[in-house]
């Protein structure tokens, strides 16, 4: 996976080893390892939320990369830390949305907790 992390505050840079690993250890485990990812760590100025995940719209051109995009991921640490999250949890949370995973229905919410489990258990070091 092409990884690009984007840290928007240098108290954040103690995440980026984090970051790629995670996104390393998701690649393969879920088959993206050929894709193309934005990660943004961002304050509370910018935004005043734990987790966005946009996902690259299919008729968006790309034309500077070689790989499957699959989207941008913003995070904000200190919000994530002042709630008593997790950040990888919202790291997977969100790479999950961009693979189209999501909690409108009871349905999709029981899916995508059971995947955020499963992920969370078998990261190594946890």
């Amino acid at each position: 996976m092409k990884l690009v992390v984007v840290i928007g505050h240098k108290s954040f840079l103690k995440f980026k080893p984090t970051i790629r690993k995670v996104a390393g250890f998701l690649a393969k485990k879920l088959k993206q390892e050929k894709a193309y990812l934005e990660v943004y760590l961002v304050g509370k100025e910018f935004m005043n939320k734990n987790v966005l995940a946009f996902p690259t719209p299919k008729s968006f051109p790309r034309p500077d990369i070689n790989r499957k995009p699959l989207g941008e991921i913003y995070l904000n640490p200190q919000y994530i830390k002042e709630n008593g999250e997790d950040l990888i949890f919202m790291f997977i949370h969100g790479f999950l949305h961009l693979l189209g995973y999501d909690h409108k229905r009871r349905n999709d919410r029981i899916r995508m907790e059971k995947k955020e489990t499963e992920l969370l258990k078998s990261l190594p070091g946890r």
